[in-house]
């Protein structure tokens, strides 16, 4: 029974199929004749275009003409295969009388077109026949659209016919396997659809990311069971490539070691939130943090050492923001912060209070976090990488005004910037222009006040400056790499000058931590010195303390003077207490002198802290065998209080103001 079901659903099944190919064939001729249609309007309307314009005596190209005949053959050509196919399948004569009235009308167009092209005075004369074939044409066409859709209508009466017909046979052989069907149903749908079902539920639900529940069947010994156990392997594997994939998203946009965002991700949330800015009205600053003498601190503890403060840091910045503000490693020791918010700069100072409260609070590790911080608010108009770099230019200011402090950007800023960028282009042509000059300032013995050294000491008058301050072209030198070159220009002349001078006078030459860079400093000071004839016992060389703290360069300092020292010239450190490592540099090298800052005698009559060092460090220096120089002396009560403690030699206005050469002949001669 299931069968003759099936053979005659299949017959019917044939006859429906052939009846609808035939009114699929029919109704794809009727699309033909629809796009030649189509075709023949546009030939028309530009058939009459260009004759209307070569009639009213408009220049044609010959590429237009040449277009529309090669466009009409086209249509000729289609023409006459649709009339061909058409004939084949429908015995008709429409479709002869639809070719000839195509082939008269290609002619009369391709007639016209050259009179037009020709003689444009003929056009009036051609053109009835011109229109006498297109009118045949169209006729012609109706008359094939007429008679296909026809017999589409009798194809499809007929189908629907049959169709009926054949459909009840089919039904009540069908009849008879329906208790069969509904009983197997049942069954399939126990043992197959549901637990499918289920399947394509846990497929979908891992899809969206779901995760919950297994797939079903694991255990079944069918091939059910198979498809199963294949598809918890196919989940297993997308979600190691799922993990792998934001696993590796992460990574493109955020710092291993300390977790933050990196500089592209810190770049792309700046872009946006200035652009975001401009419609909801919120001001975006930006921080830019750099960790204080972190070099020495990586020196000091390691790598690791030096990791572990960097994620302390971390820790610290994002402890102290907001949950919509970003902090992002830059590089190195180098951080930043993204801070949206209405009231600006009070948030911006808020965060900054925030951030030195929560660096100075004590830790467990032993290294305090310093940091200098430089902030720019954003302006209309201003682009992410014009707000960073103002951020960077306010960091350079809070790093020249002492580190571990912070400033925000302003014009004040600007201004500074744009003279120090002068300041460092002038810098260069400094020497050959002769805008520099050496002054001398005496150290006097602090007792009898007998002069037994002079301190040089650059000048620099610009030709429209006028006189700039050491402590103000000296850092853009040592920033700009020109140090190197006015250091030997002040070694050569303050040696020259000293070879004038009695031999008992030693000459005092400050040396920038810049300096020790060059490997051959020990060497350039020794030539300087045996090519001026001065004793290299006259030489005090003086160093900061910053020069002992250049981080992986400190044993080279370190080398360096020990070279200098072994060559019989004396090693002076200068401004002692206002480093981070004054006892530990005494430690590691044996200097001959120590100079005390000008800021601790200045401040020791009236600031006992003050009072206490100069007079710690005095005793410093006596029990190590130190040579004690007291700086910024500028009144008798302070040089009085300088003896009773037993300092050895002082420098200030007191003793003597810095002279250029033949003020210091001068007071040479005085004395």
């Amino acid at each position: 029974m299931a069968l003759a079901v099936l053979a005659v659903g299949l017959s019917v099944g044939n006859k429906i199929h052939q009846a609808d190919l035939n009114i699929t064939l029919l109704s794809e001729a009727l699309g033909r004749e629809d796009r030649l249609d189509q075709a023949q309007r546009e030939l028309r309307q530009d058939v009459g275009r260009l004759t209307r314009d070569a009639e009213h005596g408009v220049r044609v190209p010959d590429a237009w003409w040449k277009d529309l005949h090669k466009r009409i053959a086209q249509f000729k050509l289609e023409s006459i295969q649709r009339g061909q196919s058409n004939n084949r399948r429908s015995k008709a004569g429409w479709a002869h009388e639809g070719q000839a009235a195509a082939t008269v009308f290609a002619t009369a167009s391709d007639q016209l077109i050259e009179t037009s092209r020709l003689r444009p005075s003929d056009i009036k004369a051609a053109m009835p026949r011109f229109l006498s074939a297109l009118t045949s044409l169209e006729v012609s066409r109706s008359q094939a659209r007429q008679a296909l859709t026809s017999a589409i209508a009798r194809a499809a009466d007929k189908n629907r016919r049959e169709s009926r017909r054949d459909i009840i046979s089919v039904l009540l052989g069908g009849l008879g396997i329906v208790a069969i069907i509904f009983s197997m149903t049942i069954w399939l749908r126990r043992k197959l659809v549901l637990p499918i079902t289920i399947m394509a539920a846990r497929l979908r639900d891992f899809r969206t990311g779901e995760r919950d529940g297994d797939v079903p069947g694991l255990e079944r010994a069918d091939e059910l069971g198979d498809l199963a156990r294949g598809l918890h392997e196919y989940r297993k594997a997308v979600e190691s490539r799922r993990t792998a994939e934001h696993r590796a998203e992460f990574l493109a946009n955020h710092d291993m070691l300390t977790g933050l965002a990196n500089r592209l991700l810190f770049e792309n949330r700046l872009a946006h939130e200035l652009a975001r800015s401009v419609r909801t009205g919120d001001v975006v600053a930006v921080f830019a943090v750099d960790l204080d003498a972190f070099k020495a601190i990586n020196d000091r503890l390691g790598h690791a050492g030096g990791d572990r403060v960097l994620k302390r840091t971390a820790k610290l910045l994002t402890s102290c923001v907001r949950g919509d503000d970003l902090v992002a490693r830059i590089g190195g020791d180098e951080f930043a912060v993204i801070q949206v918010a209405r009231s600006q700069p009070a948030s911006t100072e808020a965060l900054i209070s925030r951030i030195f409260k929560m660096a100075s609070a004590p830790s467990d590790e032993g290294v305090a976090i310093k940091m200098s911080i430089g902030v720019a608010i954003s302006e209309p108009g201003q682009t992410g990488d014009e707000l960073h770099e103002l951020a960077d230019l306010a960091l350079y200011r809070a790093k020249a005004d002492g580190r571990n402090t912070a400033r925000i950007y302003n014009v004040d800023l600007k201004e500074e910037e744009s003279r120090r960028v002068r300041l460092s282009r002038d810098l260069e042509n400094a020497i050959s222009s002769n805008e520099f000059r050496l002054v001398f300032q005496p150290i006097a013995d602090a007792v009898s006040l007998e002069i037994v050294a002079y301190e040089a000491l650059l000048r620099w008058h610009h030709p429209s400056l006028g006189e700039i301050p050491p402590d103000v072209f000296i850092p853009i030198a040592e920033s700009s790499g020109l140090i190197g070159t006015i250091g030997s220009w002040i070694i050569d002349h303050a040696l020259r000058t000293a070879s004038t001078w009695d031999p008992k006078v030693s000459l005092a030459v400050n040396l920038s931590a810049i300096q020790f860079r060059s490997v051959g400093l020990a060497a350039e000071i020794y030539d300087a010195a045996r090519s001026w004839q001065v004793a290299f016992d006259r030489l005090e060389l003086e160093v900061t303390e910053s020069a002992t703290l250049l981080g992986f360069q400190r044993d080279n300092v370190l080398a360096t003077l020990r070279d200098l020292r072994k060559s019989g010239a004396k090693v002076v450190m200068d401004d002692f207490g206002t480093g981070h490592s004054s006892l530990s540099n005494l430690r590691e090298f044996t200097f001959d002198k120590i100079k005390i800052d000008r800021s601790f005698v200045a401040t020791m009559h009236n600031n006992p802290s003050s009072a206490s060092i100069v007079k710690a460090t005095i005793g410093l220096g006596k029990s190590l065998g130190l040579v004690i120089v007291a700086e910024g002396v500028e009144t008798e009560d302070q040089l009085s209080i300088l003896r009773q403690w037993g300092c050895d030699q002082v420098q200030g206005f007191l003793i003597g103001k810095p002279s250029d050469l033949r003020n210091l002949v001068a007071f040479e001669a005085a004395n």
